[in-house]
Order: structure tokens, then C-alpha cells, then sequence
């Protein structure tokens, strides 16, 4: 399906660098409008008992709050009028109500773009829509310049792909091993911090197959936006909302698949890699 004219605000804001917004109009993307998602979900009471295991509520109340975050940011950028969502980032903060209830807050934004042939090269201008099959707009936590060259090397973004796993630690057992004055592995913390890493891959990958309605990668096969692979990953891994002894492990990447048949924006020849040393940091 080609782009037909575009209607977007005439001073449309945007949360793009300079470099990114130059990128991106250079093949015929612009944007929409500054789109932000969020949700304030209630973990309730969350209990530590100094026992290395998982706080299973605390992890259901993050992911759910991230997947309605990011399915309202996508919702608004729909109501934009734009093929997706470039540059994704997520706040999250912790809050403790009264009562000990514990709740955490999501904020996602980015910038809404669309295609607009009137503004790109001559070759690019039968360009394809990028919006998922059932019309929904794609997420992408990639910069601009990513997002373009992803393009030119033959994929396509279609979402954000996120996971997280909340772990409390032993704390005795860590204290004890920490204070042994030995070179040793605090095996306790190795444990958790494998655990947790391993829950939160897992439940990536299950969420980004069940957002396209499909039960796992094995059934994906010739659906349009079976994801080929995630990039982009970042991962963190930091004290949960202050507390000394509990993990929060997240993972926060962009989900591709192949560009549509036919697309011209994919290069005869793939870009080749470049190392880039940031000057920024």
C-alpha cells in the first residue's frame, strides 16, 4: 500500500535531535507530534522475608504498567495520524502509599512520524506504509539515525520489546559472604541476578509474540510483522525503589522484521558498520 498525501500539524513538536530530525527528512519522514503514554499501577503490599526469590506482584505491576504505557503512547501516535513512533524512552519511578501499598508509575514518549513523499527523494516516493498489518502504528526505541539506516539495510521496526523481573535477595546470606573478607563469588547474588535475567528474556519474548496474537515464535512463520529479531538492547540492572536487598532487572529493545516486497528504501547494498566513538560522553 503506497503513502497517499498527508495531513500533520503545521509546527508539529518533536522530541528529536537536530541530527535526528535532518535524518530522517532527508528520506521523507517527519514529525507528528511529541506522543506520551503512561500508567500508575498499585503492587500492593510487598513483603520481604530475606529469602532470594522472586517479588512476583511487584514484576506483574512493571510489565503491566510498561504495556500500557507504550499501548497508549501508540494509541495517541494513531490518533496523529503517523506510521509510528521513533526515539522510545521510559521513566519509571516508585511510590509507597499509605497502608505500605507499593506503586509504580511508567511514563513512555517519542515522536509520532510519518512518511510524506512530497518531502522525500523521487526514488522513495512509491514507498510503502510502515504501519503494522492490523493498521496499528510500530514502536521503536532506536534513534533516527538507526531507524534509517535499519531501513536501508532491509528491515523495518514494528515494536518495542521489554521485559523485567523483581528479586529479592538474602539478605544475611549476602552480608555473611560479603564480610568473609575472602576473594570469593557471593553466590547468592549470582544466583538472583541469573534468575532474573533469565525471567525477564523470557517474558520478552512471550509479550512481543502474544502483542500480534501469536502463542510463540514457532507459529509466527509467514505472519507480516513476525518479528525477525530484537536490536538495540539495553539492560539495566539496579536497587528496586531503595531497597538494598531487591534487584529490578530490566530489558528494553526494538523489535524488526523484514521490509515489505518491493520496498525502495532498501539499499542495493547494505550499509557497511561504521565504530563510532561518541563525543558526547
Amino acid at each position: 500500500m503506497n503513502q497517499p498525501p498527508i495531513q500533520r500539524p503545521p509546527a508539529a513538536l518533536s522530541d528529536l535531535s537536530v541530527t535526528e530530525f535532518l535524518t530522517l527528512s532527508r528520506v521523507g519522514f517527519l514529525p507528528h507530534g511529541v506522543v506520551v503514554g503512561d500508567a500508575i499501577v498499585d503492587a500492593g503490599i510487598n513483603r520481604l522475608y530475606g529469602q532470594t526469590r522472586e517479588l512476583d506482584q511487584m514484576s506483574h505491576a512493571m510489565r503491566l504498567a510498561r504495556q500500557l504505557a507504550v499501548t497508549r503512547m501508540r494509541d495517541q501516535a494513531q490518533a496523529h495520524r503517523a506510521e509510528g513512533v521513533v526515539g522510545v524512552r521510559m521513566q519509571v519511578e516508585h511510590h509507597k502509599w499509605r497502608g505500605g501499598h507499593h506503586v509504580v508509575k511508567i511514563i513512555a514518549l517519542g515522536t509520532a512520524v510519518a512518511f510524506d513523499p512530497a518531502h522525500a527523494p523521487p526514488a522513495l516516493g512509491a514507498s510503502p506504509l510502515l504501519t503494522l498489518a492490523d493498521g496499528r502504528p510500530f514502536t521503536s526505541a532506536l534513534s533516527g539515525q538507526d531507524f534509517v539506516t535499519l531501513l536501508r539495510a532491509g528491515y523495518r521496526p514494528v515494536s518495542v520489546a521489554m521485559g523485567c523481573c523483581v528479586y529479592e535477595l538474602n539478605a544475611l546470606a549476602v552480608r555473611r559472604m560479603a564480610g568473609t573478607g575472602q576473594n570469593e563469588e557471593v553466590v547468592e547474588y549470582t544466583r538472583a541476578l541469573g534468575d532474573a535475567r533469565e525471567a525477564a528474556m523470557s517474558r520478552m519474548t512471550r509479550d512481543l509474540f502474544a502483542d500480534f496474537g501469536l502463542p510463540g515464535a514457532q507459529k509466527a512463520a509467514g505472519h507480516p510483522d513476525a518479528p525477525a529479531g530484537v536490536v538495540g538492547m539495553k539492560v539495566s540492572e539496579t536497587t528496586h525503589a531503595g531497597a538494598k536487598n531487591v534487584i529490578e532487572y530490566t530489558a528494553v529493545g526494538t523489535a524488526v522484521a523484514h521490509l515489505r516486497q518491493g520496498d525502495p528504501r532498501k539499499a542495493d547494498v547494505p550499509p557497511a558498520p561504521r565504530i563510532v566513538v561518541s563525543l558526547d560522553r
